[in-house]
């Protein structure tokens, strides 16, 4: 097959689009799709059922790298320097290994694409179901120097998420303290510590008694009907704390099956989207963004520019 770019005429499943502009065998049509040679639209469509609108652009590049090889558990390489690296995680895969003796994780991509795996280090975890951005630093120097980052604040993390409900204030400054157990053995706000404040006043401080200072604003830029696009920036980076809060709040993310019965998505619709720090030798901020994940599509409604490639 020679790479090639066409307008699909009809709607079809991806493999029989392909096949039938290229006019090859079933088998070398879903070949093309698993092995990351094909697009539509400019994204990269790795399954064989996706389906096709008519008039879509669609694209074979056979020159374009297999993911099973340049991106390791689905992990797909950002930026690599010598001070960290930063990927982006998909769904369903830990961040690092619990204890178990789990081998496939973030962590264990990120050393694959560092090329030098006792040098990444940990500096923050998302949860299993929550795709996007994770920084890894390479050494004792990076690690130091970015977990300061994370303590002073400096390190800015924002989340997109689509929700069941309509939040009410549309944007809101959410803080509590967290409890490891806030009843039926879940963790939770412990009672009288959630608050809902505007949200461009400054961080509050801790309450006074048990529980960790959770502090999480958010930003509606999208709705319909009983759903909205929310972007949620993080002071605090507790456990579960964005879905902790959005559930309180009484607007819990789409998918969400722990702290609400949520099955308008096939998973829990939180991905990390936008991130920005400083350098751990320059000092020069750098940033990074992540589009919308493809597992997600048609979870909305959605902010205008999600689904665009990263800038």
């Amino acid at each position: 097959m020679q790479s090639k770019t066409w307008v699909a005429p009809d709607a079809d499943r991806l493999d029989r689009a392909v096949k039938t502009a290229l006019e090859c065998s079933n088998s070398q049509a879903r070949r093309a799709i698993r092995t990351g040679k094909v697009q539509v639209d400019g994204v990269r469509r790795l399954d064989i059922g996706h389906p096709v609108r008519a008039g879509a652009r669609v694209a074979l590049h056979m020159a374009a790298p297999n993911p099973a090889k340049t991106e390791p558990l689905g992990v797909r390489l950002v930026h690599r320097d010598d001070w960290l690296i930063v990927i982006d995680k998909p769904a369903g895969l830990l961040s690092t290994p619990t204890g178990r003796g789990e081998e496939e994780t973030a962590l264990h991509g990120a050393r694959i694409l560092a090329g030098d795996g006792r040098s990444v280090k940990v500096v923050h975890r998302l949860d299993r179901e929550t795709s996007g951005l994770m920084v890894f630093a390479r050494g004792v120097p990076a690690t130091r120097a970015l977990r300061r980052a994370i303590e002073a604040n400096k390190m800015r993390r924002i989340y997109r998420c689509v929700v069941d409900g309509v939040p009410e204030p549309g944007e809101g400054l959410v803080s509590s303290m967290l409890m490891r157990d806030a009843g039926r053995g879940r963790r939770g706000s412990r009672a009288g510590t959630f608050k809902v404040r505007p949200r461009t006043l400054p961080d509050p401080g801790p309450m006074p008694g048990s529980g960790r200072l959770a502090i999480t604003r958010y930003r509606t830029v999208a709705r319909a009907d009983d759903r909205a696009g929310l972007e949620v920036k993080l002071s605090t980076g507790r456990t579960h704390q964005i879905r902790i809060h959005l559930a309180e709040l009484g607007c819990p993310v789409s998918g969400e099956r722990v702290y609400a019965r949520s099955d308008t998505a096939p998973r829990q619709a939180l991905h990390a989207a936008l991130l920005s720090l400083p350098h751990p030798d320059s000092g020069e901020v750098l940033r990074f963004a992540s589009p919308w994940p493809g597992d997600l599509e048609g979870v909305g409604p959605l902010g205008p520019d999600w689904t665009a490639s990263p800038r």
